[in-house]
């Protein structure tokens, strides 16, 4: 069974590889990214499914001040009905929390996706005008400790296990100036907002996130984490 798998990602994993390679000569034109990072990213494109015993065991520990039967109130709201977060946290850990991103923010997409919603258009977002971030600091934290490892990345950001090395490898976007994005907390009910999310401003991993509007697309330094099968990085 872990075989077929095996073959069934690695042939996503080709198909990414295909569409990064198209994005080349649109990143050349367009001067974002050079044609060497982006081939560097598309030809690398084994697959490794991590195990048990593979899996990482480095995590953030953050934590907001809310009780387990807080969070669990808040998660049984339907998405879309969820309350500002403004209703459960004081405005000076809102504050704190946000002045992590200040120096700058990072965010993660699957290289597919990358492909798919963000090569051809001038943002980057959801349809509601939002986006997860955070603080690029941290990001920086978690790719020393990754060490190419995707699991770590997934497991910190409250993705599924296996979710960028079934998607063509990892995508890293910073961002330095963020005065104009509207910084603030998530309160669930992002488009963006998955099974994984809980209230408060951090990941289930206990990394710190915010929420921004729309990120143009030209503000954008973006590095490339292809899916290697000895789980390095280039």
């Amino acid at each position: 069974m872990q075989e077929n798998l095996r073959k069934h990602l690695k042939g996503r994993a080709w198909l990414a590889g295909v569409w990064m390679l198209l994005a080349v000569l649109f990143f050349n034109a367009a001067g974002t990214v050079s044609a060497a990072e982006m081939s560097a990213a598309a030809v690398n494109t084994d697959i490794v499914i991590s195990d048990e015993a593979n899996s990482p065991t480095w995590k953030w520990q953050g934590k907001a001040p809310l009780s387990d039967e807080k969070v669990q109130e808040i998660l049984a709201i339907p998405k879309g009905e969820r309350p500002d977060p403004s209703t459960y946290l004081d405005k000076k850990y809102i504050r704190k929390h946000l002045k992590k991103f200040r120096k700058g923010i990072s965010l993660v997409m699957g290289q597919d996706s990358y492909v798919m919603y963000v090569v051809a258009r001038k943002h980057v977002g959801r349809e509601d005008n939002s986006c997860f971030v955070m603080p690029k600091s941290v990001c920086d934290d978690i790719a020393k400790a990754a060490n190419g490892n995707l699991a770590v990345y997934e497991e910190a950001l409250g993705f599924p296990p296996g979710y960028f090395y079934g998607h063509g490898g990892l995508v890293r976007m910073d961002v330095v100036d963020v005065e104009d994005l509207h910084l603030r907390l998530p309160s669930g009910n992002e488009a963006g907002a998955n099974s994984y999310w809980l209230p408060g401003g951090y990941t289930s991993g206990g990394v710190p996130e915010a929420v921004t509007d729309l990120i143009p697309k030209s503000r954008l330094m973006v590095t490339l984490l292809p899916s290697l099968q000895d789980g390095s990085c280039p």
